[in-house]
């Protein structure tokens, strides 16, 4: 059929009538991102997994923390913390940086409603340190934790100088002390989340000088998983050119997806061959935006560097 449209003069201009064409769509095609997420995505994922397998080294990776309590190291003239403070280690976070698969808990001066007797927060140095007040021979800090659901406690760290220091735990809802022992907080726990520990200062004399510490470090296992990464053997790793450092080596590292992010801030532990790796850059391997695998550039470090100190 035809239908008229423009006239010129006494020409009249025809135009066939529009037509709606029935097209095919193709299944695959229309919800190839859906296919991909569903099969091909997962199966990139699972093969990064599988070749981790053939020759895996154990890793405590070790990733910075980005939230939580500022470090009383942190000084805001400058907008930076002390990079030897091992409260943060340098990271300006307080507890610095958190194994893969572990939580943290932190008493220090930061540490919201601490209870004090005989104790007081010398805010004069960085970081903040508790110690006895003048003329008393012993003091304690109290400090109100949360112990999540936990499988192992793995680090119990007092930081401090002298040698006058015991450590307790309780109950909240109890008033029996216990000393403060991996055993203790696993048994506590179990009944009740919510513990209260006890750092007591002391001294002979008062002519003596007051022991100090900065916090109390508290590590616990949640996930009863080891990581692994596919690394080069240390022969074929090479010395930076970058670094005016002799010794330091590069290389490249592999991870799986179970690290769900890596920063050029982490770090991890090589644990078959006892030597520490920094992360210098990262590419995230992410069809779709799923993470099946990253690609990691690390640098050794040295034995002088903070990263030695963290627990």
């Amino acid at each position: 059929m035809l239908r008229p449209t423009k006239k010129f003069g006494s020409l009249q201009v025809y135009k066939p009538n529009r037509q709606t064409a029935v097209t095919s769509t193709d299944t695959l095609v229309s919800t190839v991102n859906q296919v991909a997420q569903e099969v091909y995505v997962p199966a990139i994922r699972q093969k990064s997994q599988n070749a981790l397998q053939v020759d895996k080294i154990p890793v405590q990776f070790y990733q910075e923390i980005r939230t939580g309590r500022l470090c009383s190291c942190f000084k805001k003239e400058y907008d930076a913390p002390e990079t030897s403070c091992l409260v943060c280690f340098g990271s300006g976070r307080v507890g610095g940086y958190n194994l893969y698969g572990h939580t943290l808990e932190v008493i220090d001066a930061t540490k919201e409603n601490l209870s004090m007797v005989n104790v007081q927060v010398n805010d004069e140095v960085w970081p903040w340190r508790f110690e006895l007040i003048e003329d008393t021979l012993e003091g304690y800090v109290d400090a109100v934790i949360n112990v999540p659901s936990i499988l192992d406690v793995t680090v119990l760290k007092l930081f401090s100088t002298g040698n006058y220091f015991r450590t307790f735990v309780r109950k909240s809802s109890d008033t029996a002390w216990h000393r403060l022992t991996r055993s203790a907080i696993l048994s506590l726990a179990a009944v009740e989340s919510t513990l209260v520990v006890r750092v007591i200062l002391s001294r002979k004399t008062t002519a003596d000088a007051t022991p100090t510490f900065t916090h109390f470090y508290i590590r616990y296992q949640l996930l009863d998983k080891t990581l692994y990464a596919d690394m080069p053997k240390l022969e074929g790793l090479h010395v930076a050119d970058n670094f005016a450092l002799e010794g330091l080596q590069t290389s490249e590292a592999f991870f799986s997806a179970d690290l769900p992010i890596i920063t050029i801030n982490d770090f991890f532990k090589d644990t078959r061959r006892n030597v520490l790796w920094k992360v210098t850059g990262v590419t995230k391997n992410d069809p779709l935006g799923v993470v099946t695998s990253w690609d990691v550039h690390v640098r050794s470090i040295e034995s002088f560097e903070i990263y030695n100190q963290v627990p």
